[in-house]
């Protein structure tokens, strides 16, 4: 054996030093017990010599054999290194958390259950801020509402107002707020914080909305610059944002944050019913927002909550008139009825009459009548006034759709001269049920596997087969379509759908079982597997076809006779041949693989051997491609 030792003197030199004496004493003592029996004076003096020498190992020696043969002295020497094994073993994988939440999760209710002021003693310095702004905004708008009460009770308005609270019973400052507030909120965003992506956007009617994205983008840059450049560190969030007659009202939350775009001004209590949304939307999507990956359609649902919000408020909204105002009202009323009546008989009286002559000039005048009467018939083409003329061409002024008909090729259809007429025609937007559905089948050109209804209400319904990727885009399009209110695709189904969920349940289902201590699946079981193998290459590429990107993930399970490692490495190699096999057949297909040894092993009680113990295990998952090509590989 080689030693190499260090400089003379050195801490190396010495224990080889030590490590030769050990050698000698241990290769001559012997000899010389087994030789002469009792110890003579030479044993003595080396045994004086070997304590002097290796005094410091002997006495480690002992310390260790007392050591292990101390369990509290164990115990102590783990508790010193158990923190940083347990920080390096949740490095690893999820194994750690899985196996120590039951435990974590009886151990805080209990002691929730024990002990609940210490809990609540925990909690108040996170809940305490919250429960003071709440009261610091109510308190606020409590004094806002007595200031506005203060301002009108000494006005004539003020006074006419106090009257009326006396008369319906309501209270004066309510009576005050139902007279002066005006306001509307005309839009509401619903943001990611984190990327500041539009989770959702709701629009008030009659307004024009912007795009969605760009704003949510500018709102958190702002809000970012603000913190960054004016909070010089301390904590606060911008909650107001003026501009004119519009106000943003800012709502911030842990993980999303709403804004209201409002004009006028809002009523006091109006932050406190976006904080309350927020709430509710933070506690029901909390999970889509942990887990945030771009695929803001997990948050549709939260329209209907945000919808709540567009509010409007305008003066004298829903007060009865006074009794002078209703007589004037009803006067002019009267007087404009009359007025119009009598200008429409004339009007009538003067047409008729000049018709009379026309027809007795003209005896054609009658079949130019008839052509104007079948015009109005036409959809898309409304007549808005007829100029007849003695010596020439009737001038016709009328309104008339891209989509419809050229009033010329209708009359030359009814065998009538088109030059007896001179149209004037004016551009415009048809809302007639014939032209919208032509306008919706020019838009979304439907395939021949989907039929197309459209209602006089606006509604329009679509039914058949077609792939996703053009239902989502038809039903876009078509609501963007003026006239269209509303779009039912319920009618519709992918029939590729319904083959990928077969696809699904055909893997899903699949039961593979190992021999003991192998990690090739038995000979039974080979043919299922190789069928689910190819199944999981063929539903990638259906999925990437159908604009959605698929992923797997294999749970492998050992049974009970061997060590704990050796169950964990038998379970996670199974979960690599099924790895190994589909990557073998040109998969790219993420593949999550998850050992779990012995411990969820499908065996019965008390039977460790269970042939059902040995098996694997796999989950299919289906996500949106963010990738935009994918809409290309769908079409």
């Amino acid at each position: 054996m080689t030693l190499t030792a260090g400089p003379p003197g050195s801490p190396e030199a010495a224990d080889l030093h030590a490590a030769e004496q050990e050698t000698v004493f241990s290769a001559q003592t012997p000899a010389v017990a087994n030789t002469r029996g009792p110890l003579g004076p030479k044993d003595e003096e080396l045994q004086r010599l070997r304590s002097l020498l290796f005094q410091r190992e002997i006495a480690f020696i002992e310390d260790l054999r007392a050591s292990l043969a101390n369990p509290a002295a164990q115990a102590e020497q783990v508790s010193s290194v158990i923190a940083e094994a347990l920080l390096l073993r949740s490095r690893q994988d999820d194994r750690l958390s899985i196996a120590l939440e039951p435990l974590v999760d009886s151990i805080v209710r209990d002691a929730l259950r024990a002990n609940p002021e210490a809990f609540s003693s925990a909690l108040f310095p996170l809940m305490g801020p919250s429960i003071r702004k709440s009261i610091a905004e109510s308190f606020r708008s409590m004094l806002e509402n007595f200031s506005k009460s203060m301002e009108m009770s000494f006005s004539c308005k003020g006074l006419r107002w106090r009257f009326e609270a006396l008369r319906t019973g309501k209270p004066f400052g309510e009576v005050v707020l139902l007279h002066t507030l005006i306001y509307r909120v005309e839009e509401v965003f619903f943001i990611h914080s984190a990327t500041g992506i539009d989770l959702m956007h709701v629009v008030n009617e009659g307004v024009d909305s912007q795009d969605a994205n760009m704003v949510s983008a500018m709102l958190t840059a702002v809000q970012d610059f603000v913190n960054d450049s004016l909070a010089n560190g301390k904590a606060g969030d911008l909650e107001t944002l003026q501009h004119g007659e519009y106000t943003i009202l800012l709502e911030r939350g842990p993980a999303a944050y709403l804004a209201c775009l409002v004009r006028g001004t809002p009523p006091a209590n109006f932050r406190e019913q976006i904080r309350s949304c927020l709430e509710h939307l933070l506690m029901e999507y909390y999970l889509p927002l942990s887990r945030f990956d771009g695929d803001t359609s997990l948050f549709a649902g939260s329209r209907v909550r945000l919808e709540r919000l567009l509010a409007s408020r305008y003066v004298d909204e829903g007060q009865p008139l006074p009794l002078w105002i209703k007589i004037l009202l009803a006067g002019f009323c009267l007087g404009l009825l009359g007025g119009s009546g009598i200008w429409k008989w004339m009007d009538y009286r003067a047409q008729e009459q000049l018709r009379e002559e026309e027809r007795e000039r003209h005896g054609l005048r009658q079949g130019r009548y008839a052509s104007i009467g079948l015009l109005r018939g036409e959809a898309g083409l409304s007549i808005l006034h007829v100029e007849p003329d003695e010596n020439g061409p009737w001038e016709v002024f009328c309104l008339k759709d891209p989509l419809a008909r050229d009033p010329l090729e209708v009359l030359r259809e009814h065998d009538i001269d088109p030059s007896a007429f001179l149209f004037r025609i004016t551009p415009y937007v048809s809302y007639e049920p014939d032209i919208v559905r032509q306008r919706v089948q020019k838009a979304i050109l439907p395939p021949e596997t989907v039929s197309m209804e459209f209602s006089d209400a606006g509604v329009l319904s679509l039914s058949g087969t077609a792939p996703m990727e053009w239902t989502l885009s038809a039903r876009q399009t078509a609501l963007a379509l003026p006239g269209v209110r509303k779009v039912d695709t319920g009618g519709l189904a992918d029939p590729r759908t319904t083959q990928l969920m077969s696809m699904i349940k055909l893997v899903e289902g699949t039961v593979v079982e190992f021999p003991s201590g192998k990690d090739i699946p038995v000979h039974e079981d080979m043919p299922k597997l190789t069928l689910a193998v190819e199944t999981l290459v063929k539903l990638e590429s259906l999925a990437a076809r159908m604009g959605m990107a698929a992923s797997l993930t294999v749970f492998g399970h050992a049974d009970a006779t061997g060590t704990d490692k050796r169950n964990y490495e038998i379970s996670q190699a199974r979960t690599k041949t099924i790895a190994a096999m589909l990557y073998a057949r040109g998969s790219s297909m993420p593949i999550a693989m998850y050992g779990m040894g012995a411990d969820y092993a499908n065996r019965e009680k008390g039977n460790v051997e269970d042939q059902a113990s040995r098996r694997i295990e796999m989950r299919i998952h289906l996500v949106r491609a963010v990738n935009p090509e994918n809409d290309q590989l769908g079409k």
